[in-house]
């Protein structure tokens, strides 16, 4: 289970205050949002996306087990002078909110299986999931092992559970900034193995800023998977009543799959 380490907090924080891939991210999922929403960003992190989204949108709940993440969050609200995201530290899997959210936002975080549970129980309108889809490292380029967090194992258990669904493939820049080499031997160490901890290393490039003068360029990778929720709520009644009624089987609807789409972004 992925741990937020002071050192983890400060290496992501650093990227996240020197990108937009946040604000670009925000702007992606804004079409599946109204303005008078309630969002739940779960497994916010540092809550970057949550501050993005916060124009957007009515209001935010930012979800977090780690309260050290969580910080970060609060120091942004009060420096930015932000009222409309409340941090809170849940494990928002098993969390039932008092009013079903309209929305929610799963980034990099959860398997499909646990974000359908979750937002069966927690949301009333559109759930959107921002799914890992790379085959390799997004620094070294080693080898990733697959799992249950990819793309193509959350589309595919959509589709083995007849939920529909509407995705896309996309790309934003994410690198990550370092104050000195020495940083980027601890961060080689943390994030690689091997020959992937050497790769990371020998990637720095040279920015000229002097506040991070090293560089290790990044592209994030990812799938956005959109479920109606009211949809397939209304789906399921409508097996519940065919089932109670003797209607025949075999003539639920077919799950909904736009054919994914390429789409690149660069930040900077």
């Amino acid at each position: 289970m992925f741990e937020w380490t002071e050192e983890r907090v400060s290496f992501m924080a650093d990227a996240c205050e020197r990108t937009d891939f946040h604000e670009k991210l925000a702007a992606l999922l804004a079409p599946y949002l109204k303005r008078t929403d309630s969002v739940c960003d779960a497994g916010c992190g540092l809550g970057y996306l949550s501050l993005a989204l916060s124009p957007l949108v009515g209001h935010v709940t930012a979800a977090e087990r780690d309260d050290r993440a969580l910080d970060v969050l609060r120091r942004q609200l009060a420096r930015r002078h932000i009222r409309n995201v409340t941090p809170l530290c849940t494990d928002v899997l098993a969390y039932t909110p008092s009013e079903p959210f309209d929305a929610m936002v799963f980034c990099f975080f959860g398997s499909m299986e646990e974000i359908v549970a979750a937002a069966r129980r927690q949301c009333r309108g559109t759930v959107l999931a921002i799914v890992r889809d790379d085959t390799c490292h997004r620094f070294s380029g080693a080898p990733r092992e697959p799992g249950c967090h990819s793309f193509e194992s959350a589309c595919g258990y959509l589709e083995r559970q007849g939920i529909p669904y509407t995705s896309r493939r996309m790309a934003l820049d994410f690198p990550q900034p370092l104050r000195t080499r020495e940083d980027a031997q601890r961060f080689a160490a943390l994030y690689g193995r091997g020959d992937a901890a050497e790769a990371l290393r020998t990637s720095l490039v040279s920015t000229g800023d002097p506040e991070f003068p090293w560089q290790l360029p990044g592209v994030r990778r990812f799938g956005m998977i959109v479920l109606n929720w009211k949809k397939e709520k209304t789906h399921e009644q409508e097996r519940e009543t065919a089932a109670g009624t003797g209607a025949g089987t075999g003539h639920e609807p077919e799950p909904v799959r736009l054919r994914p789409e390429a789409a690149a972004g660069r930040s900077g």
